[in-house]
């Protein structure tokens, strides 16, 4: 009888282990889900183009969520990337009319490294308050480039600082 009652605790370990192993094994982590993480980095630079130049700054919105791939032995970790614009403005250079960066929130799935340099195109156009007075102005196109870091362990963006330019 005593026998039994020190093996059970024993067994029950065991059991704990394996079907650890078993979780880790099959993908889940002791934090099921890796929430996205987000991250404000500042931006600004010149759209240059006609019918006017366009100055942008404000502050990019970005979220990064650690992708790892269990099923694959040696296969890296990566990192989904969400960029989201609706913070960052522009003012036209001779108008000074005010124009908004579209917010389409495009998401990048990239290599996870300790530092990575990403691109996104986004589309822009006058405020919308002004162009429903004046008629829709056209809309055209910026490309913002973000020189970030990151933490290897959980794919959070470190630090970064962003460039906004006209596409090439």
């Amino acid at each position: 009888m005593k026998m039994r009652r020190s093996v059970a605790p024993i067994v029950v370990s065991l059991l704990a282990v394996a079907v650890s192993g078993l979780a880790w094994w099959a993908g889940v982590s002791a934090n099921p889900v890796n929430a996205p993480i987000t991250t404000l980095i500042p931006v600004s630079g010149i759209v240059s183009g006609q019918p006017e130049s366009v100055a942008f700054s404000g502050q990019a919105q970005i979220s990064s969520e650690l992708v790892l791939d269990p099923s694959r032995i040696n296969h890296p970790p990566a990192v989904i990337l969400i960029v989201d614009l609706s913070g960052v403005s522009g003012t036209g250079s001779s108008t000074r009319a005010k124009y908004v960066a579209g917010n389409d929130g495009g998401s990048v799935l990239r290599r996870l490294v300790s530092a990575d340099t990403v691109e996104v195109t986004f589309p822009f156009s006058r405020d919308r308050t002004m162009g429903m007075s004046m008629g829709m102005s056209s809309v055209r196109s910026g490309v913002a480039s973000f020189a970030l870091s990151f933490d290897l362990n959980t794919g959070a963006i470190t630090s970064g600082r962003g460039n906004i330019a006209a596409p090439d």
